[in-house]
């Protein structure tokens, strides 16, 4: 299986070939970094009080030195720190983080159990088991049998044994360790694999159900990436083995969400990041490549600049975005478009003055922020008007519990959102706020009034209704509000570059703000925590918020986005 991965003219041009010099000194780089320090298996101390047993550099010592074994086969160097590393993750006495152990587990290092499967363990069986199969011929008799034994303890013998509440999840961990697990049998148990075959498609089928039929990912990009990302890597390898009996890639739906990614590109290094993504989020160049191959032209040629090659530990995506990479399948253009999902309720334009995005939906989706109705607005290859996506790094108490919301990124306080009576949105569960498109007016409307929690804060609140005109050279916004009893009401546009008032409108970077509505503006700064650091290695930076509060009886909003140049 990955039959592409074995041959050896696939490496030779990886090694030189002018197109995969940026693959070679990002792995190189990746490889230097990681090796800093010797592989070791990790401590009784970092077992107990490091969240990742493995950790990063362990999982990063792996896969770059697989891969720079695979690019240079004579080099001894990376050959022997490739064997060094294997032998130290079989080692390793669990292959899952603590931090899933405690949150998805209810265990205590105390009673860990080195057969719990989580996303890392999983996708660590996977990589151990893909470069036994591609180093088994060079590898020392005694590694192989020792990884086999390992892969068997860590992965085959819990899924044979237990049930994991990821296979009827609904989210990329479905996917994730379904596909790892899966790919671990074929590699491994091809005869187990067929008997596990039901279990592991129906895991597959329910994942497919946190998808609706307009491809939309409501995880966002990075877990699209993630999830979506194994269940194709799980897809291509079934489809090899079965030798195209069993193929997924023949799902209409599976077709349509191989093509989300390309309409949530703003700009060339834009994409719309909603939910818990990184403001600077790409995607892993392999996975378009590798659908291009089975989906042609469906697939657009997508810029590379903001594509991955190395991504965060997992050899699955790194290695594949080495062999099906195609530099005739980069577009340095962006086309222009309009996509509408009337499901999923997004929104995406492109012209060749900006790229738009609006989003609708509700508060249970999967790693959600309170960001029903909000929209980004990119230009010149930046945000204008922000979502911050993820919290950068630091202490941040029960984030991914009862707490999320009191924090500004999550908080519908961060989004381009109005607020009632000083208060944001809180969350209907039950509805859910449809993006309306009208192709001959080309208006996209959104009652959004299921953002806002009615029942129990905004009870006054009886309707928000939200509706953009993106033109090619302008955008106008129009909001309305009916509510029982009289509210303040104040809309909020966020940007993290300095504004300008300039007569009746604000000015951000070449971009021109103007509000048709009696309103008072307040530029407030507001300090947050990014994901990445400035080149100071500082994570705290400083946001601007244009509150306008409207005045009087005054329950309409109106603004006109043009542009200077």
């Amino acid at each position: 299986m990955f039959e592409i991965a074995k041959d050896p003219a696939i490496w030779e041009r990886v090694r030189n070939d002018d197109a995969f010099a940026r693959h070679r000194r990002e792995i190189k780089a990746t490889y230097d970094k990681a090796f800093e320090k010797r592989p070791r298996a990790a401590t009784a101390w970092q077992v107990l009080e490091f969240p990742n047993v493995s950790g990063p550099d362990t999982f990063n010592q792996l896969q770059s030195s697989a891969l720079m074994a695979l690019i240079y086969p004579d080099n001894e160097e990376y050959y022997r720190n490739l064997v060094e590393v294997v032998w130290e993750i079989c080692n390793e006495y669990t292959w899952a983080p603590l931090g899933h152990y405690n949150d998805y587990y209810n265990r205590t290092p105390a009673d860990f159990d080195p057969g719990l499967i989580d996303i890392f363990g999983a996708s660590l069986g996977f990589s151990m088991a893909e470069i036994k199969n591609l180093f088994k011929d060079r590898f020392p008799k005694l590694l192989v049998d020792r990884m086999t034994y390992e892969i068997r303890r860590h992965t085959i013998e819990p899924y044979l044994t237990r049930k994991f509440f990821w296979e009827k999840h609904n989210n990329n961990w479905t996917a994730v360790c379904t596909g790892a697990v899966g790919g671990v049998l074929m590699y491994e148990d091809p005869e187990e694999f067929k008997r596990q075959l039901p279990r592991l498609q129906a895991s597959m089928e329910c994942y497919l159900k946190s998808y609706d039929d307009d491809g939309m990912c409501v995880e966002g990009t990075a877990y699209w990436g993630f999830g979506f990302g194994f269940f194709a890597v799980y897809a291509m390898l079934l489809r090899e083995f079965s030798n195209g009996e069993y193929d997924w890639l023949k799902n209409p739906k599976v077709k349509e969400i191989s093509r989300f990614v390309q309409k949530m590109f703003l700009q060339p290094n834009v994409l719309a990041l909603f939910s818990d993504v990184n403001i600077r989020e790409g995607y892993w160049v392999g996975l378009p490549h590798m659908l291009k191959t089975i989906y042609g032209d469906a697939i657009e040629n997508l810029p590379a600049d903001q594509a991955t090659i190395i991504t965060y530990v997992h050899w699955a995506f790194a290695v594949r975005s080495t062999v099906y990479y195609n530099p005739d399948f980069v577009g340095d253009k962006l086309e222009n478009c309009t996509y509408s999902a009337p499901v999923s309720n997004y929104f995406t334009k492109r012209t060749d003055n900006y790229g738009f995005a609006f989003k609708g939906g509700n508060q249970w989706e999967s790693h959600n922020h309170q960001d029903v109705g909000s929209f980004i607005l990119a230009r010149h290859n930046k945000q204008i008007f922000c979502d911050f996506g993820y919290i950068g790094p630091g202490n941040w108490p029960g984030y991914q519990g009862s707490r999320r919301n009191e924090y500004f990124q999550p908080s519908s306080f961060s989004h381009n959102l109005p607020y009632f009576n000083g208060k944001g949105q809180g969350g209907d569960w039950e509805g859910k706020a449809r993006a309306v498109y009208n192709e001959k007016t080309g208006e996209v409307y959104m009652d959004f009034t299921h953002g806002y929690d009615v029942k129990n804060v905004h009870t006054t609140l009886e309707r928000a209704e939200r509706s953009f005109i993106p033109t090619d050279d302008k955008i106008e916004m129009h909001d309305k509000f009916t509510f029982t009893e009289k509210a303040t009401i104040t809309e909020r546009f966020v940007t993290t570059i300095k504004p300008r008032v300039e007569g009746g409108s604000v000015i951000v970077d070449d971009v021109r703000l103007t509000v048709n509505s009696d309103a008072t503006l307040n530029i407030v700064e507001q300090p947050y925590v990014d994901q990445l650091p400035d080149e100071n290695g500082n994570h705290n930076r400083i946001c601007y918020l244009l509150d306008y509060t409207l005045d009087g009886d005054t329950t309409e909003f109106k603004a006109t986005i043009d542009f200077l140049d």
